[in-house]
This record gives structure tokens, sequence and C-alpha cells, in this order.
């Protein structure tokens, strides 16, 4: 039976995310680093279907070069030392760190829209352990 309130938290969401494209990954941008091109692997490896090239593509793409970004500023820091002397001489902390930590919510905020956090993650063991169970009828158990 549907929900007659769409919405309602005391009802569980279908955990069953639909494969959108079955095709191969898109290749890697070329401007993207080490990093980020670790990253766009990782995210067409692991979205396995649920992401598709024509709709998807440039939010992990964006994604990517967040990491490639942050990499550089914490490679910044590490070269110049976490703390720096400010204008009027007192100590202060590099100033690449804002940039990290802007960096670091613009990462979450694409995570929560990819699902790319431990809940997310855990709906889809939850899935693919019930799949494994069907699968093996009950002539197994």
């Amino acid at each position: 039976m549907a929900d007659p309130w769409p919405g309602n938290a005391n009802v569980a969401a279908d955990p069953v995310a639909p494969v959108v494209y079955e095709g191969r990954a898109p290749r890697v941008p070329s401007h993207l680093k080490p990093i980020g091109r670790e990253v766009w692997r990782a995210v067409w490896s692991a979205g396995s279907g649920a992401y598709s090239p024509d709709t998807d593509r440039l939010i992990i793409q964006r994604y990517a070069e967040l990491h490639d970004r942050r990499a550089a500023l914490l490679a910044a820091v590490e070269a110049d030392g976490l703390m720096t002397v400010g204008s009027t001489g007192q100590l202060a902390v590099h100033p690449a760190m804002r940039y990290v930590e802007s960096t670091e919510r613009e990462l979450r905020a694409i995570e929560t829209v990819i699902d790319f956090h431990p809940e997310a993650r855990m709906r889809l063991g939850i899935v693919a352990a019930e799949a494994r169970r069907v699968a093996a009828g009950p002539e197994d158990f």
C-alpha cells in the first residue's frame, strides 16, 4: 500500500536506487590532477550505474576538482607550516586554511547530493545483502 502522506518520516523510503546508466564510466577529464583523477574513478565505480554521464558528469567533475583544490591548499600549508606571522607580528593560522574549510563545506554538500556518506552506504549494503539472500533461495538456508 502506498504511503498516503508522502514524505512521512515514519514510513521507510524505498532504498533501491534505480540503475540509470549501464555503460562505461566517462573518460577522466584531462585537467584533473592525480587526486581528482582518483576521485573521479572512485565515484563512477562506486556509483554502479546510479549516475548518468548526461546529468551527473558536471557535479562529479566539480567534486573531483574540489578534491584537487583541497590537496593543493593542504600542500601549501604543509610547505609553509600551519602557523604564520600575521600583519602585526602575531602568530596566525595559515590563510589557506580558510579556503580549506570552505572547500570542505562544498565537498560535504556534494557528498550529500551524490549519496557519498555512511548512511547511503549502509542502505546500499542492506539492499545488497537482501538481494543476495533472495538470489540464494530458501534451499540454501
